[in-house]
């Protein structure tokens, strides 16, 4: 059994081990910065990508909440006589989730249409009045699922309406929102995949060039996972270069694309602000680059050891 200083031994050799391998790879690295800067700039425009993207869509989200400010379901009732309307009204007030309820006549719809008219006069013909009754409903949630699940509870609650929601483009932009995010999920796989390959050909391409030193460490004594660190530890820095480039290309990115936005935006009369990258995206974008690094590094020297 091992006493404290065994231990204490064993555990200052492997962090010189691996301090050693990091030293080395930097070393290994910066003498070639030709193809380092190409690496970390491929793989930084490789996960800046999707990163972008994903800014892009949550961002669209966020702008239709902003534009979906007050959503009202309108029901088209075919009575006779304001009490039997403001029964109506009462009953569906009551219900769970509704936060307003606005009841007009089919007179008092018909005097508004009239009024809209350049010339009111063109109505005169008219021997009866064609509009029907109207209940407005302001539900208290605003999501697209909220909206679907009361337009259901309403038509079962009067079968004869007729239920129309003016903000049907919302649950149609949610809907592209979650297809979009798939796509998204899609790319960044897909990137991810060619990215770690490229890794894992540069790394095996490095070890096969030092296939006389690895000789003569395997005949010293040195096995497979001490040959293989400084690759992986190679591959990390690139991985956190990567990270880093992503950023930096997303915050031009960002730059870029937040005053067309907001100019577009205060067109259609919508006070909105691009929202930028937090910082958790940041600590995720190098935390995912060093991840590809390492396992394209692991991948690479694996097949370059076998060989």
């Amino acid at each position: 059994m091992k006493d404290g200083g065994d231990r204490a031994g064993c555990l200052e050799a492997w962090l010189y081990n691996h301090a050693e391998a990091a030293r080395r790879s930097l070393w290994r690295r910066a003498r070639a910065p030709g193809q380092t800067l190409i690496l970390v700039a491929v793989l930084g425009f490789i996960l800046a990508l999707p990163a972008y993207l994903w800014l892009l869509l949550d961002n669209a989200r966020a702008l239709s909440a902003d534009v979906d400010h007050e959503p009202r379901i309108a029901l088209y009732l075919d009575l006779d006589g304001d009490q039997t309307l403001s029964a109506v009204a009462a009953r569906i007030g009551a219900l769970p989730g509704v936060a307003e309820v606005a009841a007009i006549g089919a007179d008092e719809a018909l005097t508004a249409y009239r009024a809209s008219l350049p010339d009111p006069g063109l109505l005169d013909w008219l021997e009866e009045n064609p509009l029907p009754a109207i209940i407005e409903v302001l539900p208290r949630e605003r999501s697209p699922e909220a909206l679907t699940a009361m337009e259901r509870q309403l038509a079962a609650l009067l079968p004869e309406a007729t239920v129309v929601s003016d903000h049907e483009w919302v649950r149609q932009l949610a809907a592209l929102h979650g297809a979009g995010l798939r796509v998204l999920v899609v790319i960044s796989a897909l990137l991810a995949i060619g990215v770690t390959l490229i890794l894992a050909v540069a790394s095996a391409a490095e070890l096969r060039e030092r296939h006389e030193e690895i000789a003569i460490s395997r005949i010293t004594g040195a096995t497979d996972r001490f040959l293989r660190r400084p690759s992986l530890y190679a591959g990390m820095l690139l991985g956190l270069g990567g990270g880093l480039s992503s950023l930096i290309l997303l915050g031009i990115g960002v730059v870029l694309t937040r005053p067309p936005i907001e100019e577009a935006a205060m067109v259609f009369g919508v006070p909105f602000t691009f929202a930028g990258p937090q910082a958790r995206i940041g600590l995720m974008l190098l935390a995912t680059g060093m991840l590809l690094g390492w396992t394209g590094a692991r991948l690479g020297s694996a097949a370059a050891l076998r060989d």
